[in-house]
C-alpha cells in the first residue's frame, strides 16, 4: 500500500472541504458557492505609492485582488493571546487560522484578507494579515495563519 494519496483520495479530501463551506458539483462536474458561509477577499499591494511627508504614511497604497472566494476562519484557540513589548507599549497579537480552496491562487506571506460576508456581523469588514501560508504535498486545502490588524478598540495593534 502506497503511503501517497492516490488521485481519488485527493478529490474525496477536496470534496469534503468544499461541501463544508456549503457547496456541491453542478452537472458540468464544477464546484458551485450555493451558501458558502464565510467570503473573503485576499488582496496584495503592488505600489505603496507616495509618501505624505506630515504624517510619515502612504496613505494611497495600490493593491490587487489575488482571491475572491468561500473560505473557513477561525481563532487560534489553544493558547492566549501573545504579548510583544515594542519599545514600552504592550501588543497583543490575536492569531486566526484560515483555510481556502486549493486552486485560490497564488497567496503570500503579507497578503491581506477581508472578510466580505458571513454569519458573524462583527467579523464583516475584518482585514487579517497572512503571516505564514502552509504547503502540502498532497493539496487538498491551502491553510493560512492570519494575524488580526484591525484597530476597532479591541487591543490589537499589529
Amino acid at each position: 500500500m502506497s503511503n501517497i494519496l492516490d488521485q481519488i483520495e485527493l478529490d474525496g479530501l477536496r470534496a469534503d472541504f468544499y461541501e463544508m463551506l456549503g457547496m456541491h458539483l453542478d452537472t458540468n462536474g464544477d464546484w458551485v458557492d450555493d451558501s458558502a458561509k464565510t467570503t473573503v477577499i485576499v488582496t496584495r499591494i503592488t505600489d505603496i505609492g507616495a509618501m505624505d511627508p506630515d504624517t510619515g504614511t502612504y496613505p494611497n497604497p495600490v493593491s490587487s485582488t489575488i482571491y475572491t472566494g468561500p473560505a473557513h476562519v477561525s481563532p487560534v484557540t489553544f493558547r492566549r493571546d501573545r504579548q510583544e513589548i515594542g519599545g514600552m507599549e504592550a501588543v497583543r497579537i490575536r492569531q486566526y487560522r484560515a483555510i481556502v480552496p486549493w486552486d485560490s491562487g497564488d497567496i503570500w506571506i503579507d497578503d491581506l484578507m477581508t472578510i466580505s460576508d458571513t454569519t458573524d456581523p462583527q467579523m464583516i469588514g475584518k482585514t487579517f494579515e497572512i503571516s505564514d501560508v502552509l504547503y502540502e504535498s498532497e493539496l487538498g486545502v491551502r491553510r493560512l495563519s492570519l494575524t488580526d490588524t484591525s484597530k476597532d478598540g479591541e487591543g490589537v495593534n499589529c
